[in-house]
């Protein structure tokens, strides 16, 4: 299929895409709400099973050393964390295990499908997933079971269109992804979501922010509980969110038509470099290229006359602001 007809398919059905790339962890034992909520941006503690939270874990510095989208079943936790970093957040978890009593596993064996569109909860029903019409919050979950295959249906956030994933075991979710195209569920490129990503303005951990970053500066504002006791990090998060304004700030860029610059390349605002387009796309509504960068604030304030420059060319920008 092409660019045009994926788009299209997405914002106006469904279709099965590849997910994400992500690590998923396991926390088990009586202390595990109170440990990591000790650890993550959102609030966690006392939720009920079926729900679910998306936040950061921070570091003492209150830098980002993982994006975390948080699901609460009866007796566990399971975390689904950028890819390749479950070790790193494993080891950085077990760091402040005194006397709590939990314990934190790899989940190694799981995978994820993704369905996205906006009539994916529809098609999820007539393929015997009906639980979907009731997951209407972000990161609600429950089990079911489709096409005879049981899985875990998670209702992602932060997504421009409706998104489900099912978690799956490793070795069984190709045959179930297969099955569900011989169903009549199309396949699309990831370029097609993507670019919807990119238009929608979310960031990813490891492509537009990194352990270099502070929460305040991705434009995910839903990540921060303010409300919430002390975590890691806390102080200095809270401090720049009540009495000053980050460095940098992640912005939404649009290309002159014709201009498709690398992700990578460098930005110059007022005669000097300001950053690097970290994510670049098409635009799926005309023929003008669009991307993400973090920028200087400098930058930010000098809207809306500012212009950056890239290969001669103006670029226009906007920051990410909440419900972005």
């Amino acid at each position: 299929m092409s660019f045009e007809r994926d788009v299209e398919l997405l914002t106006t059905g469904a279709a099965l895409c590849e997910p994400t790339p992500a690590s998923r962890l396991e926390l088990m034992g009586p202390d595990r709400e109170r440990f990591f909520g000790g650890m993550v941006t959102a609030a966690i503690e006392g939720l009920e099973p079926g729900t679910g939270r998306f936040g950061f874990i921070t570091d003492v510095r209150g830098r980002i050393l993982a994006s975390a989208a948080v699901l609460t079943l009866e007796d566990r936790l399971w975390l689904e964390i950028p890819k390749g970093r479950g070790r790193t957040i494993i080891e950085h978890l077990e760091k402040y295990i005194v006397t709590d009593q939990v314990e934190i596993l790899p989940l190694g064996d799981m995978a994820s499908l993704r369905i996205t569109g906006r009539r994916s909860a529809e098609i999820l029903t007539d393929l015997g997933a009906s639980a979907a019409l009731d997951l209407t919050e972000p990161w609600s979950h429950t089990q079911v079971e489709l096409l005879d295959y049981q899985a875990r249906l998670v209702r992602e956030g932060h997504s421009p269109v409706p998104a489900f994933s099912l978690w799956q075991s490793s070795a069984i979710a190709p045959l179930m992804a297969d099955d569900l195209a011989e169903a009549g569920l199309r396949r699309v490129g990831r370029e097609a979501a993507e670019a919807l990503r990119i238009e929608h303005g979310h960031p990813l951990w490891g492509v537009d922010y990194d352990e270099a970053n502070l929460p305040q500066e991705t434009g995910i504002e839903d990540a921060v509980d303010y409300e919430k006791g002390c975590y890691l990090g806390q102080e200095i998060v809270a401090r720049i969110h009540y009495r000053g304004q980050p460095a940098r700030r992640m912005c939404r860029l649009v290309f002159e038509p014709g201009h498709s610059p690398s992700a990578g390349a460098e930005i110059e605002f007022d005669g000097r470099t300001a950053g690097a387009v970290t994510s670049i796309s098409p635009s799926p509504r005309d023929d003008a290229a669009i991307g993400l960068a973090l920028l200087p604030r400098r930058a930010v304030e000098a809207l809306p006359d500012a212009r950056l420059q890239l290969d001669g060319r103006n670029v226009s920008f906007e920051p990410l602001s909440p419900g972005t």
